[in-house]
């Protein structure tokens, strides 16, 4: 399940950490527990890592250390990237390590040389775990991405934060901590807010939004009865879809995971009510794959897309698949009670998983 922003904040008080941080951890420190003491929970049952080799708890004793359960499909996380970049220049050099925790969503994401490309493409330099198998995620008792865990040296969890937001809170706990050992340290003020970070700003509005469109448990209308595991005909009733539904024509095999095109002249539609779009596709056989697509029947307004829509000499816009990744397709510069978006693959083996929206903005501010 991948969180929203805003989602609660558990453990310390900032105002009675900086007191327990100065008392209790040098005092930790001194006394150098035994390894197996260390509140940091393995990494046991990892199915690779990148960026890294293998890493234990004891590794990572006398390190501020942030867990970060992520999926690089996830939209919630990929919103979260551009902080943890951030703090990892200002802070690794002082002691301050990020352990990102890969659970996969999907089967292909889960795969090792799909995170690779992913860490290349997303500028993650530190350690990343791979979790096919979700021991990890078991283990933390986690239940959403993102979910960042804050670990003191001595392994004390000082913050346990579910989904977006909170980042300067976030960013004052680890100099908080950093400070304890290294009083000289000379910091930064915590990094500002991004523009994609709205909800955090005076001024917001979160407006209704759609909810997640995850195939393996969403509903396509108007089925064709059929063998469920070929590719079969799909029509588009037309009138008036239902919002969060799938509308497809043309050949498609609709999969447990995803809905798979079987030819070109077919589309996968939805009705959707929301400010930002993306898309979890994947080119199956490995060759990218042109989508076409239009928003309320017509090529995507240029104010209207997202950073991975392109235009061809006519002026039809387009998505080029050539990973299995998350696409940002549609980042409306206004929020509208209703949206209709078309995909249409160009050739056969695309894969679509995943489709999921976001809405806060301040007015005025884009």
């Amino acid at each position: 399940m991948k969180a929203m922003h805003r989602s609660s904040r558990v453990v310390a008080v900032t105002a009675l950490l900086a007191l327990a941080l100065a008392v209790v951890l040098p005092l930790a420190l001194r006394a150098q527990p035994a390894v197996n003491s260390i509140g940091i929970p393995s990494f046991d049952g990892a199915t690779g890592w990148v960026n890294s080799p293998p890493l234990t708890p004891a590794d990572l004793r006398g390190k501020t250390v942030l867990v970060d359960f992520f999926e690089y499909t996830c939209i919630n996380c990929l919103r979260t990237l551009p902080y943890l970049r951030e703090w990892y220049k200002r802070y690794h050099k002082y002691g301050f390590e990020i352990v990102s925790v890969q659970t996969p969503e999907f089967g292909f994401s889960g795969e090792k040389a799909n995170v690779e490309a992913a860490a290349r493409r997303l500028g993650i330099t530190w350690p990343i775990v791979i979790d096919a198998n979700n021991a990890i995620w078991n283990r933390y008792h986690n239940s959403e991405w993102p979910h960042e865990f804050l670990f003191a040296p001595n392994g004390q969890l000082i913050e346990s934060f579910e989904g977006e937001g909170g980042y300067q809170d976030t960013e004052h706990k680890i100099q908080l901590i950093l400070k304890v050992t290294q009083p000289s340290l000379d910091l930064p003020a915590p990094m500002a807010l991004l523009p994609q970070d709205s909800y955090d700003k005076p001024g917001a509005v979160c407006y209704p939004k759609t909810a997640e469109i995850v195939m393996y448990h969403t509903r396509i209308a108007d089925a064709p009865r059929g063998n469920a595991s070929q590719a079969q005909f799909y029509t588009d009733p037309g009138g008036n879809p239902i919002d969060g539904a799938v509308y497809l024509q043309g050949l498609w095999h609709v999969k447990p995971d995803a809905a798979i095109s079987d030819g070109s002249n077919g589309y996968f539609a939805l009705r959707y009510h929301a400010i930002q779009v993306e898309v979890v596709m994947r080119p199956l056989n490995g060759n990218p794959i042109r989508v076409g697509v239009t928003q309320d029947g017509k090529p995507v307004p240029h104010d209207d897309a997202g950073p991975d829509v392109k235009y061809d000499a006519n002026g039809n816009s387009y998505v080029d698949v050539n990973a299995p990744r998350a696409y940002d397709v549609i980042m409306n510069a206004q929020y509208a009670p209703q949206h209709e978006l078309r995909l249409m693959p160009q050739s056969a083996n695309l894969g679509i998983y995943d489709i999921a929206f976001e809405s806060c903005e301040v007015p005025g501010a884009r």
